[in-house]
């Protein structure tokens, strides 16, 4: 009986506590309520405009790094693209010589290195003889006759060009039209060659190779007669200053040819 009284006792202390908390419970008042809306509002906004600002800015740098790769992807694709229109050109380089000059091309070489002295003009190529280069092996481009081959070590070949002082050729008329000369370096720039007086030659005529010499094919342009000199009461032969038809210090990619 005892018992029961105190839990009876115990439910009413419970009871009374419950009743002073909620009578002096605290409720916020309707007009705060409506003052700090606003202020709410504003809080939200500018949270939301943040996050839509740092995802923004989150996807500006993922593009960024996008459009940085897809650039190097394109230079590499533009330097592939080069370096396969250089391929090309080189092989159309060898197939016109063939057909135009001659059938004995046997291949490409890149110049590598100019000899500085303007009164030299001598050529290294990435070429030699372990790539099957050989001493007096021709060397051509489209537009007309570089030289010769004059040195050959293992993987270089040191070519000496027409208007080197050291350099000779046979030359013709173009077009058949008779007379043989014989055509030597004229530093910097021009050939000297020398005809007999019977030949018409005259300024205008375009010089090809001939047989004299026994080192080029025939009909391979050296270059036009730029001038001829007065003779001399005594001179047997007439001559010419000639333009070559290669500037052979602005060659980059040269034919080779099979040797006579």
């Amino acid at each position: 009986m005892r018992g029961f009284r105190e839990l009876l006792l115990l439910y009413a202390a419970l009871l009374l506590v419950s009743m002073v908390a909620t009578r002096f419970q605290v409720v916020a008042p309707t007009a705060l309520s409506a003052a700090t809306a606003p202020v709410t509002r504003v809080v939200l906004a500018a949270t939301d405009n943040v996050r839509r600002a740092y995802t923004n800015v989150v996807q500006e740098r993922n593009l960024a790094g996008e459009v940085q790769s897809l650039r190097r992807q394109n230079d590499a694709l533009a330097q592939r693209n080069e370096l396969l229109a250089r391929e090309v050109a080189r092989l159309r380089q060898v197939v016109q010589i063939r057909a135009t000059q001659a059938p004995n091309a046997v291949g490409l070489a890149q110049v590598v290195a100019v000899d500085p002295s303007p009164l030299l003009a001598r050529l290294t190529l990435n070429r030699g003889s372990a790539d099957g280069v050989r001493m007096r092996m021709p060397v051509t481009v489209p537009a007309g006759l570089v030289g010769q081959v004059v040195g050959v070590s293992g993987r270089r070949a040191t070519v000496i060009g027409l208007v080197d002082p050291e350099s000779s050729v046979g030359v013709t008329l173009e077009g058949n039209r008779g007379g043989r000369g014989l055509a030597v370096g004229l530093p910097p720039d021009r050939l000297r060659a020398q005809f007999s007086r019977s030949v018409p030659v005259k300024p205008g005529d375009v010089l090809v190779t001939s047989s004299l010499g026994g080192v080029y094919p025939v009909g391979i342009r050296v270059g036009t007669v730029e001038r001829v000199l007065p003779l001399g009461p005594n001179d047997v032969n007439r001559t010419v200053v000639v333009k070559p038809a290669v500037d052979v210090g602005a060659v980059e990619d040269v034919t080779l040819l099979e040797g006579l």
